[in-house]
């Protein structure tokens, strides 16, 4: 896996095609940030809540940008869209998420990349650098939202939440 310390000396451009390599990586290696967080699961004991929200973080913080991308995008034409203006909400974004992760699921690596995204967005001057930026902040977080995602025991939950152990040692339920 690819170090973070060395990717956030990345400017702009290299930064963005880093991170997309990481969220490409990241298809078949489980990030760091899993290992942190299962580790803290075993500390405590009580985490499901803790996976949960990462889950929506991930899945809200990407959908967010995804939006935020797709304005740029349908905007770069005709130049309507304030590239200022949706720097600084993808900036915003980052900033919130990147602390959302630290407090909630003390994922180090994900905050800091979060971080230096928020960084990056001042240095945007083109619509195609937003969107690039952009895209790779978000494949990032899907990624990450995969291998979260999998942690979390759904046959288990489902059990409790949908009775299906009160099926009988054939198979049938009651």
């Amino acid at each position: 896996m690819m170090d973070i310390n060395t990717l956030l000396t990345l400017d702009l451009a290299e930064y963005t095609t880093a991170l997309e390599a990481l969220a490409d990586q990241m298809m078949l290696e489980e990030p760091r940030d899993i290992d942190y967080m299962c580790r803290r699961k075993l500390d405590t004991g009580r985490e499901f809540a803790v996976w949960n929200f990462t889950v929506g973080y991930c899945m809200n913080a990407a959908d967010a940008l995804s939006l935020l991308r797709a304005q740029a995008n349908e905007n770069a034409n005709d130049g309507t869209a304030d590239l200022a203006t949706i720097n600084n909400s993808a900036a915003r974004l980052c900033d919130w998420f990147s602390g959302a992760f630290d407090v909630t699921g003390k994922m180090d690596d994900t905050t800091a990349i979060l971080a230096h995204s928020r960084d990056l967005y001042a240095q945007v001057e083109t619509h195609e650098q937003f969107a690039a930026l952009t895209r790779a902040t978000e494949r990032y977080l899907v990624q990450l939202q995969f291998w979260v995602d999998r942690q979390i025991p759904w046959p288990a939950i489902s059990d409790l939440v949908h009775g299906y152990r009160l099926r009988t040692e054939s198979g049938e339920t009651r």
